[in-house]
């Protein structure tokens, strides 16, 4: 495994060598101090609770299974979130095979609006708008718009994580927010 200077990573390194022995216990800490930075990394990819918590179930399961793996090149959290990301990746590509079908409701009850519905409808809508035109950018630039500002990701944690040159996750990010700023305004 790699050199890691702090205790923090160094204590994190020994309960992922426990994991890789079988130690459920370590997984379980581990499962701990990630388990709200994934669930919100994905809750903020998808905007649902429920496929967020499943997702991040699907996350930890792959984790199990390919934490063997782990050989301590690169951080344990960048890792981690790779494994995420994939995830998370494979979840938009099942989505965009069954686009095309959203329920939307209207807010009213009994004939009446109540104002603060109305605001959480609204809310929700510019959320779900925000999340297809998020969508609808190439993947390229979809994927490095995300990381950044709904995964809050360094641009250095990205390229890690994605395998990409630390310039291309920067002109992809400029380029994708540029085409964001677009299609919101356009209506697309």
């Amino acid at each position: 495994m790699a050199k890691h200077d702090t205790p923090i990573q160094q204590e994190e390194l020994e309960l992922l060598r426990r994991c890789q022995e079988g130690d459920l216990k370590s997984f379980a800490q581990i499962i701990d101090r990630y388990k709200q930075k994934i669930f919100g990394m994905i809750y903020r990819w998808v905007g649902e609770k429920q496929i967020s918590e499943d997702l991040a179930q699907e996350v930890f399961l792959k984790l199990y299974r390919e934490l063997k793996n782990y050989r301590g090149e690169a951080k344990f959290s960048t890792w981690l979130y790779q494994v995420t990301l994939n995830c998370c990746r494979d979840h938009w590509r099942k989505q965009q095979r069954r686009r095309g079908e959203e329920e939307f409701q209207d807010g009213s009850i009994g004939g009446r609006t109540d104002p603060k519905i109305e605001e959480i409808v609204e809310a929700k809508e510019t959320a779900t708008h925000l999340r297809k035109v998020l969508a609808s950018l190439p993947p390229i630039y979809q994927e490095a718009v995300y990381l950044r500002f709904f995964g809050e990701m360094s641009y250095e944690e990205i390229a890690e994580a994605t395998g990409v040159h630390l310039s291309n996750v920067k002109m992809r990010v400029a380029r994708g927010l540029v085409q964001l700023r677009k299609r919101m305004h356009l209506g697309d």
